[in-house]
């Protein structure tokens, strides 16, 4: 007989992995409908799932998650959190690793022992040197674009440049040629070899046949990919062979705008982007995107934060994901 999983209630449900997780375990910060709630958990018994919560092991260990205020308030912008966070989850209750999130604005009033932290998200420097002084651990992970103490604590991440240049070698495989770049603000103190549009502009560069149509750049969120492309539209820009997105949720709201505008995707104009967020599957239409592995990232910060904790390793750690193109149906050919 096969056992339930979280994946198993969400796909039958029609919600994400992380809403299936909360849900069940009554987070009281998750935003859900009473109608959805229910339908979680008649769909959780139908399969007969074992929630792991119900083995009451008893917790050895405990750490921090400090992560941005906004990171958990809407899970289409924030999908990439949101499936970095279900992993975590998870990965801690198989390890009976006590675990609590803790918004950065909370961070004046922590003042649990833990034995370790994970920093999720990408923090400007003085932000990072608050939560170091905050959570008062030595044994601490960072997961995300940029680790400005990289010789103090390990990291996960993924390469930037990998992202954009299969991405980018996509679509010039399809003999796309003029090309847009739409993306979200990058903090001031980014260093240029974490910059999406840096390397986007060298592969331009780069690859001779393509010629740079534009760029527009604006707030995260689906609702900024929207706006921009409202604007550039307004501004009567020409429409290009495509558009390169700096992230799914900004790729998203622009494909609801070319949408709404009547300009076909991908007929008229290609859309493609990084993250891999499961939201992507469900805009329309689904979007091709370069997949950086969210899931398998929360996994391995927990497992290398548990090493450090319990001393197996002395050295800091670098774990870096090797990224993968979905291709879908946002991506047209040029014959």
């Amino acid at each position: 007989m096969c056992v339930a999983t979280l994946l198993d209630i969400a796909e039958k449900a029609g919600v994400a992995k992380s809403t299936v997780s909360r849900a069940l375990r009554e987070d009281p910060t998750l935003s859900i409908t009473e109608e959805t709630k229910e339908k979680i958990f008649s769909v959780a018994e139908e399969l007969q799932y074992k929630m792991k919560q119900e083995k009451k092991l008893k917790r050895c260990r405990n750490i921090a998650i400090v992560h941005k205020d906004t990171h958990f308030m809407n899970q289409i912008d924030n999908a990439f959190y949101f499936s970095i966070r279900s992993a975590v989850e998870e990965t801690c209750y198989q390890k009976n690793i006590g675990f609590t999130f803790v918004p950065y604005s909370f961070l004046d009033s922590f003042d649990r022992q833990i034995d370790g932290a994970l920093v999720v998200g990408n923090f400007d420097r003085k932000e990072v040197d608050t939560i170091c002084a905050a959570v008062r651990t030595g044994c601490m992970v960072f997961v995300g674009k940029v680790n400005y103490y990289p010789d103090r604590m390990d990291w996960i991440s993924y390469s930037i440049k990998d992202c954009v240049y299969k991405a980018m070698g996509h679509l010039a495989a399809m003999g796309l040629k003029d090309i847009a770049y739409i993306g979200g603000y990058d903090s001031e103190d980014t260093p240029e070899e974490f910059s999406k549009f840096s390397y986007f502009k060298k592969f331009m560069a780069e690859q001779k046949q393509l010629h740079f149509a534009g760029s527009m750049v604006g707030e995260h969120g689906v609702e900024s990919g929207y706006q921009m492309m409202k604007r550039w539209l307004g501004e009567k820009k020409a429409v290009p062979d495509a558009f390169f997105v700096s992230n799914d949720p900004i790729a998203i709201g622009v494909i609801k705008a070319l949408n709404e505008e009547g300009i076909s995707v991908p007929d008229s104009v290609s859309v493609i982007s990084i993250n891999g967020d499961s939201s992507g599957e469900f805009s329309f239409p689904a979007l091709t995107t370069v997949d950086v592995h969210t899931d398998a990232m929360g996994r391995e910060a927990v497992e290398i934060l548990e090493e450090r904790i319990e001393g197996r390793r002395k050295l800091i750690k670098k774990v870096e994901y090797q990224v993968t193109l979905v291709t879908r149906g946002s991506v047209g050919k040029i014959e």
